[in-house]
């Protein structure tokens, strides 16, 4: 019952608390996996090392200017129904920032789907995409800071929200099927079940991380349409940015070997004394990685000094530009691997 004659409260306030929690639980998603990228990648090219900070930086003050939002409405101004519709002027810069981290994650993906094709006709498209959607957000943001963020200037701005959320999910849907074709190519060229394995993680990854930010995109503007008096929105717009970061975390985190097993070089040992055999390994696992510089520099094979009869395998490189490279078969820390040829001799 609500306590405002003909107000339903509760359809306002209520998908704001929820939209709060959640965002603070994704933040917290977001410090974990920022805290194991760190661990786990310190050798990072510094690009990507920028990436991630710029978008934790700008996940942050979203968070900071989300928690002033939540007090101005359920602290300072609770028990004022006039606050319900005159919102703070954090909600004029919350948009702005989730559009701007939405299109960090998206503008890694469509560098990605570059660095792998090597070629303009696929990224340049996605590219044009992501600029009208962010063209539309910044218009609505303009129009909703003019008119003080007051909700009765929402109705007026529904084309600018519009192509800012069916943008973006458009968006997400053409990235997802761009990197599963690039990658299935790659998959078919292969002669490696090892790396056809890790390529079919990786299809699969790319599926699921895309599918939950437009589908989360989608709902969002349907949502909007169909219960503009109401907050429902609202819940996924503060969430959103934070999803965009997660994928975006879990996809850089993904190379590490605990996330994406896969063979390493092994040796066998026929020991002279009692001819037993032993298996070593001797690299890192395989681990891919479309985000590092081609590292051209020779393989150099281990041998141990054994008694007896020593048997080993080794895979070289060969540098040629049709199909792709797992790993580097480096000793020590794994390394990321890059988009060269290669051909396994034993």
């Amino acid at each position: 019952m609500s306590i405002i004659p003909g107000v339903e409260i509760a359809r306002l306030t209520g998908p704001m608390i929820l939209g709060y929690m959640w965002s603070y639980m994704l933040y917290g998603v977001l410090l974990v996996q920022i805290y194991m990228y760190t661990e786990l990648f310190p050798t990072d090219r510094p690009g990507l090392k920028l990436l991630v900070w710029v978008d934790f930086f700008f996940e942050t003050v979203f968070t900071v200017l989300m928690t002033i939002a939540a007090w101005s409405m359920f602290g300072d101004g609770w028990g004022n129904p006039a606050i319900l519709l005159q919102l703070n002027w954090t909600w004029g810069v919350m948009p702005l920032l989730s559009g701007i981290l939405s299109g960090l994650a998206q503008g890694f993906y469509i560098w990605r789907i570059w660095h792998l094709t090597k070629s303009f006709w696929i990224p340049v498209p996605i590219t044009l995409a992501v600029l009208a959607q962010l063209g539309g957000l910044w218009w609505f943001g303009i129009k909703w800071n003019i008119g003080l963020w007051h909700v009765s200037v929402l109705p007026p701005l529904s084309g600018g929200v519009t192509v800012w959320l069916a943008g973006s999910a458009v968006c997400d849907v053409l990235i997802t099927i761009a990197l599963t074709a690039v990658l299935w190519r790659r998959k078919k060229e292969t002669k490696f079940s090892e790396t056809s394995g890790i390529l079919n993680r990786l299809i699969r990854l790319s599926i699921e991380t895309g599918a939950l930010t437009s589908i989360t995109a989608t709902v969002e503007v349907i949502l909007w349409l169909g219960w503009e008096e109401f907050n429902y929105h609202f819940t996924l717009f503060l969430m959103l940015g934070k999803m965009y970061s997660n994928v975006l975390m879990a996809t850089l985190n993904c190379r590490n070997p605990i996330f994406l097993k896969g063979s390493s070089n092994s040796q066998g040992v026929v020991n002279s004394q009692g001819g037993t055999t032993s298996i070593g390994h001797v690299n890192p696992p395989l681990q891919p990685a479309f985000w590092s510089e081609p590292n051209d520099r020779p393989r150099v094979p281990v041998v141990n000094a054994v008694r007896g009869v020593h048997v080993s395998r080794n895979i070289y490189v060969d540098n040629s530009t049709d199909s792709i490279v797992m790993t580097n078969f480096n000793l020590g820390a794994p390394r990321d691997d890059v988009e060269k040829g290669s051909v396994g001799k034993l």
